[in-house]
């Protein structure tokens, strides 16, 4: 699994036409430490399609995009954001609703 640490990182990410799905996390964020080893775990079927983008690092990209709660998952196809998967304030995200979300974008996830 990719991690993007600058704008060209995640410029080369959606490049191609198949699927991404971008974690967007904090360091900070305490909901986000639970959630990466899940997203990662997810990501053992189909490391290519999955990267994450640390917001601190990056902060005009989670604007560009609206990120307002942290974690995030965002699903990017040809270049373009076409679904997300966003967190949820004072409780973040969890495996469950990542699986829903990754069977819904036709990303095959590990369980």
């Amino acid at each position: 699994m990719k991690n993007i640490t600058t704008k060209a990182d995640f410029d080369s990410e959606l490049q191609g036409g198949a699927g991404r799905m971008i974690l967007f996390y904090s360091g900070w964020c305490h909901f986000c430490t639970e959630f990466l080893p899940v997203f990662e775990k997810s990501a053992i079927l189909a490391p290519g399609a999955f990267a994450r983008l640390c917001v601190d690092d990056l902060p005009d990209i989670e604007h560009k995009f609206g990120v307002e709660v942290v974690p995030s998952v965002l699903f990017f196809k040809d270049g373009r954001l076409v679904n997300r998967l966003d967190g949820v304030l004072g409780r973040g995200l969890t495996g469950e609703k990542l699986q829903e979300f990754a069977d819904a974008c036709g990303i095959k996830a590990a369980r």
